[in-house]
């Protein structure tokens, strides 16, 4: 049997948002950013045309956009989008963009 100290300490930490370093990224970006962006990046998601979810996956676009101002706006939010600071840390964060995002605009539409 467990102390009550010890079950609130559980309790409490089972509440706490995992970090993506946890996670697998992919999964943090279908979960959070496909609702919007789409599963490919097209902007095409369930919210993506009424929010305005942005096409991650053009490669002109993306490719002007400085790597510390995306980290940014993956933590703070942009327009509708919602900051993700409590999930993830800055290093998650340039992580999501340089292993899932970034990829988006290289794959060839089919």
């Amino acid at each position: 049997m467990i102390s009550r100290a010890a079950a609130l300490l559980l309790l409490a930490f089972s509440r706490m948002p995992l970090t993506a370093e946890v996670r697998d990224l992919k999964a943090f970006f279908q979960e959070r950013c496909a609702v919007c962006h789409g599963p490919d990046g097209s902007g095409r998601g369930a919210n993506g045309a009424r929010l305005g979810g942005r096409n991650l996956a053009e490669a002109r676009w993306l490719a002007k956009q400085e790597e510390s101002e995306l980290v940014a706006a993956i933590l703070k939010g942009r327009g509708a989008m919602p900051g993700f600071r409590r999930q993830l840390s800055e290093a998650e964060a340039r992580r999501l963009l340089v292993e899932i995002i970034r990829p988006l605009a290289t794959r060839k539409r089919s």
